[in-house]
């Protein structure tokens, strides 16, 4: 397996104290590294919550936030396995924009690109990668993606977990790194829209 899939990288800031200690906590216990991605999984989809963030937020700053968007959540989450060791990257898709239209105003609905860029994480267990989507929180799931038939499933560290298939349009690859995608400048985002989106998220969670 490639060194590249445990090294650091500009915003997989996996030299961090902070994420250094995260991950130390979160596998501690064990020394199964399956029990150890797991551990990781479930933090990063849980205790850090579905919010929008810009993509070149460092892992370190994400942790800090405790919340971000797909691209911040699985470079957190690939920055604490590889602090355990773990061989871990980034699995890229270009996805329907439809996915985001019960999270943000129409408004901002209209200007993300279709397709879409999104990402998770697939972990190297057993000679094989596996993927670990780690996006979308129980909170969220429940008060909006429930609704849409999407499965809320406990990963095992075995079997894939992936975004539901019906946005998928197509699967680009697994990179270690992808860098130059997200410290590339937002097409659109900035500060007044990433707050907007977000509390337009925080009134779907208010009105459960």
């Amino acid at each position: 397996m490639d060194k590249e899939y445990l090294s650091p990288t500009k915003v997989c800031d996996i030299e961090s104290i902070d994420l250094r200690m995260r991950s130390y906590i979160l596998t501690k216990n064990t020394t199964d590294e399956k029990e150890k991605a797991i551990n990781i999984f479930n933090f990063a989809r849980d205790e850090i919550k579905y919010r929008f963030d810009f993509p070149y937020t460092k892992a370190s700053e994400t942790l800090k936030k405790k919340y971000g968007n797909c691209f911040n959540k699985s470079t957190l989450q690939i920055s604490l396995l590889r602090n355990a060791g773990i061989y871990s990257g980034y699995k890229v898709y270009l996805i329907r924009k439809e996915v985001f239209k019960p999270i943000v105003p129409q408004d901002i609905h209209q200007l993300i690109s279709d397709p879409t860029i999104h990402v998770s994480t697939v972990v190297y267990l057993d000679q094989k990668w596996v993927e670990a989507d780690a996006t979308i929180d129980y909170e969220l799931y429940n008060a909006v993606y429930k609704k849409m038939g999407w499965e809320y499933e406990k990963w095992d560290g075995e079997n894939d977990i992936t975004i539901n298939s019906d946005f998928i349009i197509e699967q680009q690859g697994i990179y270690s790194s992808i860098d130059l995608y997200l410290l590339n400048p937002p097409r659109f985002w900035n500060e007044e829209l990433l707050k907007r989106a977000n509390e337009y998220i925080e009134s779907h969670l208010k009105n459960m």
